[in-house]
């Protein structure tokens, strides 16, 4: 492996308001280290598409078929010392139909989104995934260790 290469853990994670209303679907996970309130997504599978894992993983964990699927956002964080990354695109879409009460990821329920931003209980960084997803940055990056995980900061749009 290069000094520029890195092995890279690569997931999505999607948005999905029901048509016509500001309601989303929102995950209530009880698992590990993604434990609250979350939006579905998961981990692409190999030689699957960000957009098409996203579009697996939102049937898989909710039942909803997704229309008007866009990314919205990346966000990464890299190991300080290993050549390490975790990737997670970020997408919005649009879904109608019967969301599945649970599956083994969690709890599925929908909810104002403004409900989800002010609630107690979501996911880690959570807050900071939303500013992608509402359209207040396109990137967050942070550096991570045994240790813990920096911040995630949001990356400034290079001037042209």
């Amino acid at each position: 492996m290069s000094d520029r290469t890195e092995r890279a853990e690569l997931t999505v994670m999607v948005m999905v308001n029901k048509k016509g209303t500001d309601l989303v679907a929102v995950q209530e996970r009880r698992k590990g280290s993604w434990d609250g309130l979350i939006f579905p997504g998961g981990h692409l599978e190999r030689g699957e598409s960000f957009a098409c894992a996203a579009v697996r993983e939102v049937k898989e964990e909710t039942g909803l078929d997704v229309s008007r699927l866009r990314c919205c956002g990346v966000v990464h964080w890299s190991h300080r010392a290993r050549a390490e990354r975790y990737l997670a695109v970020l997408y919005r879409a649009e879904a109608e139909g019967e969301l599945l009460p649970a599956t083994e990821e969690g709890r599925n329920f929908w909810m104002p989104i403004a409900e989800f931003r002010a609630a107690e209980g979501k996911s880690p960084a959570m807050d900071e995934y939303l500013t992608c997803f509402l359209g207040e940055a396109g990137e967050l990056f942070a550096e991570y260790d045994e240790d813990g995980t920096d911040p995630l900061v949001r990356q400034k749009e290079r001037e042209r």
